[in-house]
């Protein structure tokens, strides 16, 4: 049975609300940043703010747009939520209430957060989408283009995007590399000088790849390299692989990295039995 909204002038307390995942911003936190501090004090002095957005989530409501004037509001000792002034509740779809969100906070997308954490978070916008890359674009009025760029990211190496995230290496520059094609093992490589000896030395050793003086591939004497080859004509062998790829996948990994971290483990108990 379909669920009434609640009507204006409804009160409703404060613990029957939460910040929805579907909400882009749901993971960062509240109350350090200047401009917080400043809500709360206007709210304090009585400041009137506009309602935030909100949706039915079972038992309660998940803020969809406004999250800090919800997170404000509650911070100061509001006890219950007043249908129409403090909050609007709405029929949303996911997509729907992700648009909504990510329109709402375009701007921080765009200018502040950083480029992983936004493509992510685009990531996941296009896969609630109906319509794709282009209509949430379309939506949002943007060009297709600026979205692609900023999903180009995510093909860089997972040690690189960390660095990316961190803010050592900028968007631009960032971008610049994603459209380099380098592999995985010469972006860690340029990653550990990054990390270690500053932006400047990076420059020259990505400026070396493109003058084509730096050999790609993995470095000699960095890496120890083990093959593992499976026979495609061999059912058994691949049904083994299909549970590899699986497994890996809930972990958030590839096939390889999971062999190691699985090798490591088990070494690690043998080591334990013969020592």
């Amino acid at each position: 049975m379909k669920k009434e909204l609640p009507k204006a002038g409804y009160h409703i307390p404060v613990e029957r609300f939460h910040v929805s995942e579907m909400n882009v911003r749901v993971d960062e936190t509240f109350g350090e940043a200047e401009e917080d501090k400043q809500l709360i004090a206007n709210l304090r002095r009585g400041k009137v703010v506009q309602p935030f957005i909100a949706r039915l989530e079972g038992d309660g409501y998940g803020v969809i747009v406004g999250r800090r004037r919800f997170l404000a509001k509650k911070m100061v000792g509001t006890k219950s939520f007043v249908v129409g002034v403090d909050c609007l509740i709405e029929e949303m779809s996911d997509e729907e209430a992700r648009e909504a969100s990510l329109i709402e906070n375009l701007e921080i997308f765009r200018k502040t957060m950083n480029p992983i954490d936004r493509a992510n978070q685009l990531v996941e916008i296009i896969a609630f989408s109906t319509t794709g890359l282009r209509g949430v674009a379309r939506r949002l009025g943007l060009p297709p283009s600026t979205l692609s760029e900023w999903l180009k990211i995510l093909e860089l190496s997972p040690k690189m995007q960390k660095l990316v995230a961190r803010g050592l290496l900028g968007y631009t520059d960032a971008l610049k590399l994603a459209r380099m094609k380098l592999g995985e093992a010469l972006q860690d490589q340029l990653s550990e000088v990054l990390e270690t000896e500053g932006p400047e030395a990076f420059k020259r050793e990505v400026s070396k790849v493109i003058a084509g003086k730096m050999k790609r591939g993995i470095p000699m004497g960095v890496y120890k390299i083990d093959r593992i080859v499976w026979d495609k004509r061999n059912r058994t062998e691949m049904s083994y692989y299909k549970i590899l790829m699986k497994v890996a996948e809930k972990k958030g990994m590839k096939v390889p990295e999971y062999i190691k971290d699985f090798a490591i483990k088990h070494i690690e108990e043998i080591a334990k039995e013969i020592t």
